[in-house]
């Protein structure tokens, strides 16, 4: 018996101890070289790719199945962050799964879709003026997330 519970204390110690938090292995990643002035923090080796849509660029970011980020950057329309998050929060909204606001901050918002009680994803918006440019992130547009992995990535843009 007290073999069986020492087994069981160093298996449970030895899985608490490999267990990684996702946040500790977030890197500073520069996105100048893809003409972006700002710093994430990424995976290491996180793979980005740009796209030229013409009226804005788009850059995403993409490590496994539980860090993929895509920003879209363009001329900023306004100066008033409080706008472009209303009209962030508003196009959210207007998905007919939206399911509710989970976190909110003065520059985003991290929000919960929900089609059935089985199929729950989670998304954010978070939004960056600087000079005349726009920034805005988002979860990628493929995939399912869950409220902590998008929570890390709503952390890692900020």
């Amino acid at each position: 018996m007290r073999n069986t519970i020492l087994l069981s204390a160093t298996i449970l110690l030895f899985i608490v101890a490999c267990k990684s938090d996702s946040a500790s292995n977030l890197k500073p990643l520069d996105l100048m070289k893809y003409g972006i002035p700002l710093t994430v923090m990424a995976p290491d080796s996180a793979k980005v790719e740009t796209m030229d849509l013409i009226v804005q660029n788009d850059v995403t970011i993409k490590k496994g199945d539980d860090y993929f980020i895509q920003l879209y950057a363009s001329d900023a329309s306004t100066t008033d962050l409080k706008k472009v998050k209303a009209d962030q929060l508003e196009e959210v909204k207007a998905n007919p799964y939206f399911s509710g606001i989970v976190s909110e901050d003065e520059n985003g918002f991290v929000y919960k879709k929900q089609i059935d009680s089985t199929n729950v994803n989670y998304g954010f918006k978070y939004i960056k003026l600087q000079g005349d440019k726009e920034y805005i992130f988002q979860t990628g547009l493929i995939g399912k997330f869950s409220e902590e992995s998008v929570m890390a990535m709503y952390n890692a843009v900020k």
